[in-house]
């Protein structure tokens, strides 16, 4: 596995539907307190701020990510 930084580097966010931006396919992050999560990203521009958030499988948002890494798919 290789873990990027958010800071460097972010996840591609490239699905479009019926949410604000972009998202990205499932990822997994850790943030600050060593936790890990399942999660996808989502970033755009809403009412001129930029924004890259995270969110659980359960919509729930994740604060303070710090590193992600790619989920291989077995299909």
């Amino acid at each position: 596995m290789i873990w990027y930084k958010l800071k460097e580097k972010r996840p591609l966010a490239y699905k479009t539907g019926l949410f604000d931006g972009k998202k990205s396919d499932k990822v997994l992050v850790a943030d600050q307190y060593r936790k890990y999560h399942i999660a996808e990203m989502y970033e755009g521009v809403l009412d001129g701020s930029e924004f890259c958030d995270f969110y659980d499988t359960r919509d729930f948002e994740i604060k303070n990510v710090e590193y992600w890494t790619e989920i291989d798919s077995p299909f």
